[in-house]
């Protein structure tokens, strides 16, 4: 293999923040599965690119030279390993809609986050807090109201990946706008729900940013092999 093994069979390569990949953080912690969280420190991001796979993060690698890009790609991977997808095609189908809403919801707060010109930051953060948000939250409401299910949870009768990812995009908003879930009482008790879980309440007391392996020396030619 042209990746080094790692002696818990997986190696999680993002950048040093929560951000999308916390989706995976929180399969892992789920699963019960010990992996490699490698974290990219941001300002190393635009030179650690090029020699990406694909020029994107996450990165999954695996024991034995398999290497996956996208979050949504691995999170669906991961999910459907550790029996987090869903009991049915449908349901599982299903949850992967959500999950490719919450990308797309991302990757807008992504382009606002690396937006370096200041009247396009504010016209993005406008068209985020007047329309595009307030859009999203009020479609997963309904999505969660329409769903039959004691729990809270958005997609069939028990906790799946796309529970996580809605989750952990909603714990993003509230850190900047603590009463953003005013409105969407369904969606606070699934983020509740998600985040009561014992193993991802044991992950969200215990994550540590700075205790991780950072990658702030780029040596990654292997990849470009």
């Amino acid at each position: 293999s042209r990746f080094p093994t790692m002696s818990s069979g997986f190696k999680l390569v993002y950048l040093n923040l929560r951000g999308r990949a916390e989706l995976i953080r929180y399969i892992f912690a789920q699963a019960g599965q010990k992996y490699e969280d490698c974290r990219i420190a941001p300002e190393k991001w635009p030179e650690f690119r090029s020699t990406t796979p694909l020029g994107i993060v996450p990165i999954l690698e695996l024991d034995g030279g398999a290497v996956f890009s996208g979050n949504a790609n691995i999170a669906a991977y991961l999910a459907e390993k550790y029996g987090l997808s869903g009991d049915t095609a449908e349901r599982r189908e299903e949850a992967g809609s959500v999950v490719e809403a919450m990308e797309e919801s991302w990757q807008r707060l992504s382009d606002f986050f690396w937006e370096q010109d200041k009247g396009k930051k504010e016209h993005l953060l406008t068209m985020l807090m007047s329309s595009y948000l307030p859009l999203t939250l009020t479609k997963l409401e309904k999505i969660c109201a329409a769903n039959d299910n004691l729990d809270g949870w958005i997609v069939g009768s028990k906790v799946s990946y796309a529970d996580f990812a809605v989750s952990v995009f909603l714990a993003a908003l509230c850190g900047h706008q603590p009463d953003v879930l005013d409105k969407f009482p369904l969606l606070a008790t699934l983020k509740h729900a998600v985040e009561s879980l014992p193993r991802i309440k044991t992950w969200l007391e215990e994550r540590k940013f700075n205790s991780c392996a950072m990658l702030n020396s780029i040596n990654t030619s292997v990849w470009l092999n």
